[in-house]
């Protein structure tokens, strides 16, 4: 029989309340031994009910508002309950000592409630991916995302896409044996008209995976420049608290600093980096080239400089997505410019960034890990020779059928249908034990 599992679904720290779940088999006599009590009557109502929590000596522990789920009708698709305690430190750690010494309960790993719900196909695998987004969002955008593929969104976007594919596979397979009587032309040209349509929303979805991965794990701005032109003093600005060093000394900044930061539900990331420079200090050195392989990597770069013409000497070519300031605008000099001491061009400067970042950028909601990516690469492989097939004097409909379930297979595995278990450990690590 399996394991009836609990852990606590809120943080440990001191709050109005603490949450304790129970999923699994033997929940309900679980919830009978700690409240010291028959509670037959209670699960059924799926309603709350105030009960004493008692030790498994019967020492009194807390007063806790309980629900139950019979089997079907919870998250997790087994009978499950949450006990609702105060959230003292103390009442946490005896309430979960108590289930502990139960000999039928055990603590559940990272994941695991979800992990069930799973299993007994109460969620999909891109829908617990969803849930995994959600859970660690930030922003606005991330939330939506997260939302999207949480609530099947995208799943019904890949559905209709395999839908498509049956319906070319059901013609091509009811015409195999009788392919010199039909009017193959028409066959023809009615395949190639959904499997380009189809392949121009894959390669849409392609497109946009970029912006779509990016709003998962944040886009990254770099501020660059040479030593003491203003980088740390802007990115402490950007954070109204001091994350870098700041110094008259040149090469003060080794490490890249990172700064997490929501700007208007866009997840950013800015990068504080080592000021570019010749130097002979090898440490320095080590900073100067991660400064330049980051930055070279990142969506947009704030390059501080006196000049345009700096820019090779910083050891950069010109992107469209720089943006070039001259540092230390409170002191009087050419425009563009910024101040990380008063302020100066920053509002204009996060509003330029926002603007670089979505203005005529792709969003899509249905790929967005690199998984994702690589079975839409493979679908379009698949299409590509279905494509070269049709195109031949001689058209093998058996091929292109085999290449049509080669696609279906691969929509199955966007689905989450097949090929489960490879995902599995990398989702569930970033869980939280009651989740």
């Amino acid at each position: 029989m399996k394991k009836t599992i609990f852990a606590l679904a809120t943080p440990v720290s001191v709050s109005a309340i603490g949450i304790i779940r129970i999923s699994g088999p033997k929940t309900f006599h679980a919830l009978s031994i700690i409240c010291d009590c028959d509670l037959s009557s209670f699960i059924k109502k799926r309603e709350f009910f105030l009960k004493k929590i008692y030790s498994y000596d019967k020492k009194l522990l807390d007063e806790a508002l309980i629900v139950c789920f019979e089997e079907n009708k919870s998250f997790t698709s087994e009978k499950m309950a949450e006990i609702h305690i105060h959230g003292s430190l103390i009442v946490i750690k005896t309430v979960l000592n108590t289930l502990g010494k139960i000999t039928y309960l055990r603590e559940a790993l990272p994941g695991e409630f979800t992990q069930r719900a799973l299993n007994n196909n109460k969620l999909t695998l891109t829908q617990v991916e969803g849930l995994a987004d959600l859970m660690n969002a930030e922003t606005e955008y991330q939330q939506k995302q997260a939302l999207d593929i949480y609530t099947g969104s995208s799943n019904k976007k890949v559905k209709e896409w395999k839908d498509i594919v049956i319906k070319i596979l059901s013609i091509i397979e009811a015409n195999i044996d009788f392919y010199d009587e039909i009017d193959d032309f028409e066959l023809i040209k009615n395949l190639n008209k959904m499997i380009l349509s189809l392949e121009k929303d894959l390669l849409k979805e392609k497109k946009a995976f970029g912006f779509s991965e990016s709003i998962r794990s944040g886009f990254t701005v770099a501020i660059v420049g040479k030593p003491n032109s203003g980088k740390s003093t802007l990115i402490n600005k950007l954070a109204n608290r001091r994350v870098s060093i700041t110094s008259k000394l040149s090469g003060t900044t080794r490490d890249i600093i990172e700064l997490r930061y929501n700007l208007d539900g866009i997840p950013i990331i800015f990068l504080d980096t080592a000021g570019i420079r010749k130097s002979n200090n090898k440490i320095e050195k080590i900073g100067i080239q991660n400064t330049l392989n980051r930055a070279k990597k990142a969506h947009i770069r704030i390059i501080l400089s006196e000049s345009k013409s700096d820019l090779s000497s910083l050891g950069f070519r010109k992107s469209h997505s720089d943006i070039i300031l001259r540092p230390k605008g409170d002191l009087d000099g050419s425009e563009p410019s910024i101040s990380g001491k008063t302020g100066k061009g920053i509002d204009n400067l996060l509003q330029l960034i926002k603007k670089k970042l979505v203005d005529k950028t792709p969003q899509s909601s249905v790929i967005n890990r690199t998984r994702h990516l690589k079975r839409v690469n493979v679908c379009l492989d698949y299409i590509s020779n279905v494509k070269e097939f049709i195109s031949n004097d001689d058209i093998e409909l058996e091929l292109i059928a085999n290449e049509l379930r080669g696609i279906i297979m691969n929509f199955d595995g966007l689905l989450g249908l097949v090929d489960t278990e490879s995902v599995l450990g990398e989702i569930f690590s970033n869980f939280c034990i009651g989740k």
